[in-house]
Formats: C-alpha cells, structure tokens, sequence
C-alpha cells in the first residue's frame, strides 16, 4: 500500500485527469507580393510557350539635304524571352478518422489554406530569384544598403543604359529584406536626442515598419520572403514593373482525392507558371548587408 500525500501529479492519479487543448496556431504567413509587383501575362488555352517581344528602338533620325535622296532604311528588330510555363503544386494526406476527432480546428479548412500559402510562397521565391539576374548591383555583400545607393539604383535606372530598351519608364517597385529597409531607414532618419523629431524623420519613425514607404517616388515593399544567406546578406531590387515577366496558364486548381481503401483523403492545389527577366537595364539587383539588428 502507497504511503504519503495525494497529490496531483502523482503518477497513478494523473493518469486519470483530463487534458483541454487549446485551439491550435497556425504559423504565421508573411505577405508575398513579389509576384504582383512584375508584369503578368496570362498564355491562352491550348498554348506552350509565351513569346514576349519588344521593339528595339530605331537609329536617330538623319539630317537631310534638299534635294538629296534618303536612301538608308531601318529595319525593325525585337527582343525576345520565350517562356514555358511549369507546374507546380503540393498535395497534403488527411485521414478520415483525424478528420473526424480532430476538434481544436475545422481541419479541411486549415488544411486548405495552408497549402493555397505554399503555393504562393513558391511563386513569391520563383519571383525574388529573378532578382540575382540583374547585371547591374548595389552595394555589395556584407555593405549595409543607405541613400547613396538607393539614389544610385533610381538614377541608373533613370539612365539611356541600353539602346534597344532605353531608360526605364516610372514607377520603380523596391522589394527589400525586413533588415534591408531598417538600413535605409536608420540612414534617412535623424536619431540624435535633440528633443522632439519633426517633419520626414518623425513620419518615416511613426510608419515605416507599415512595410509600404516612398522614397525618390520608389514603392519600397517588405518582401519577407527574401532569405538571408549564410553571411548575412540578402537580395533584393529595385525595377520596373515590366523589367520581369511572370507568365501563368492558369488559375489556381484545387483537388481532392479520397482514397476509400486506405480511408483518407487527398488534398492538393496545383498551377502552372514560369517567369523570365524581360530588360535587364531596367532592374538594380540590391545586394547588401542583412544582418540581425538585435
């Protein structure tokens, strides 16, 4: 026979307790806006391939002579990316009886938001990929991002860097690491105690953590999908819109397939898309320093 006090973590008396589960969390989803900050086309039914063209420009126009024949003639000419969009998708495997007894969430529901998230995480990642493959990039790897480069990147941009795409045309979209956009922010902002800030210092410390600022007319967007890599250093851009093409044969396609002898049922969301980089000048790849500020 035990001796002692009852208590209630003793083990033969635990055993017997009953356990209240909280509602379960779902991790949380950063937004992914990356795809929607580049040109999307959409390819018809029954297509491949999505050719993508653009005009070169023509030479200068001639200074001409009364009298005297302009015999040189220019021909058209086009740039082209070609894109085959792929498919992509993710399948999740729920069994009836969990379906049944799991009560701390509608778990179908969750289970299907979960994997809409994915699908947009990987076009968010295809998107931000681009990025690496403008040949112009600013400031470099282990150097924090500040004014001085982002005005650059607006100027370059601004710039006649290639004859057959010309300057980009505004407005420009900056897709940046969390960290990235507080480098920014600690260069353009006033910090010293010199009592109450005012004026832009106080409207970029009271919003900017809002993910959504404006600087030179720039659209700087919080992509929190750009990775940090084993340096401490992330990639994100500065561009115009039409500087990348994002290029979907469909909507969405969700399915659900129940497998009767084995009792569970299989859920899954499935599109086709590929992308491509239309005019390299118009895009400034910003390579710099992301590293934990705290």
């Amino acid at each position: 026979m035990a001796t002692g006090l009852s208590l209630s973590s003793t083990s033969n008396l635990s055993s017997g307790q009953k356990i209240l589960v909280a509602s379960a969390f779902d991790a949380f989803e950063p937004a992914a806006p990356n795809a929607d900050l580049v040109r999307n086309e959409r390819i018809p039914q029954g297509h491949k391939q999505w050719d993508v063209l653009t005009y070169a420009r023509l030479s200068d126009a001639n200074a001409l002579t009364e009298g005297v024949d302009l015999a040189q003639s220019e021909q058209l000419v086009t740039n082209s990316l070609s894109i085959t969009p792929a498919e992509h998708g993710i399948i999740a495997t729920l069994s009836k009886r969990l379906i049944r007894r799991q009560g701390d969430k509608n778990v179908m529901a969750g289970t299907g938001e979960m994997l809409g998230a994915s699908l947009r995480r990987r076009m968010d990642k295809d998107v931000i990929a681009l990025y690496d493959g403008f040949s112009k990039t600013t400031p470099g790897a282990s150097l924090a991002l500040d004014i001085t480069h982002f005005r650059g990147a607006a100027a370059y941009l601004m710039t006649d860097n290639d004859s057959s795409y010309g300057p980009a045309p505004m407005p420009y979209n900056a897709a940046l690491h969390p960290e990235q956009i507080s480098d920014i922010i600690a260069d353009v902002t006033d910090t010293s105690p010199r009592g109450t800030t005012t004026g832009f210092t106080e409207e970029l410390i009271h919003r900017w953590w809002a993910g959504s600022d404006r600087l030179y007319s720039i659209q700087i967007f919080n992509a929190a999908n750009i990775e940090r890599d084993s340096d401490g250093d992330s990639k994100g851009a500065i561009f115009n819109q039409d500087a990348l093409v994002l290029v979907m044969a469909n909507e969405a396609e969700a399915t659900e397939q129940p497998d009767h002898s084995a009792r569970v049922l299989e859920l899954g969301i499935f599109q086709e898309w590929s992308e491509g980089e239309r005019a390299d000048s118009h895009g400034v790849e910003i390579y710099s320093d992301s590293a934990a500020t705290i």
